[in-house]
């Protein structure tokens, strides 16, 4: 199998943003969200709320496996958040 490394900054708001969606076979995300931002962020499903998500502390990087064809979202307390991305898994 063929494996895929790939690397993006997303801007999230106050709305579920797409981060990624699962390689074939299946994906490993790296995500990162710097120190310097006032919002919290939070990631999930397409359904993910600042009441709901899996919180991503600012500065500590979180591994998050998700499986082929699905698609991981994130979402802020506060618009204009940045998060560092590190996609890796089969094509």
């Amino acid at each position: 199998m063929t494996q895929h490394i790939s690397s993006r900054q997303i801007t999230v708001g106050t709305a579920a943003t797409p981060i990624g969606e699962g390689f074939v076979s299946g994906s490993t995300f790296h995500l990162y969200a710097s120190a310097g931002g006032n919002a919290t962020i939070y990631v999930g499903s397409s359904d993910v709320t600042v009441a709901n998500g899996y919180i991503l502390h600012k500065g500590l990087p979180i591994v998050i496996s998700v499986p082929e064809r699905v698609q991981l979202y994130a979402i802020a307390s506060n618009a204009g958040e940045t998060i560092s991305v590190l996609q890796i898994g089969g094509i």
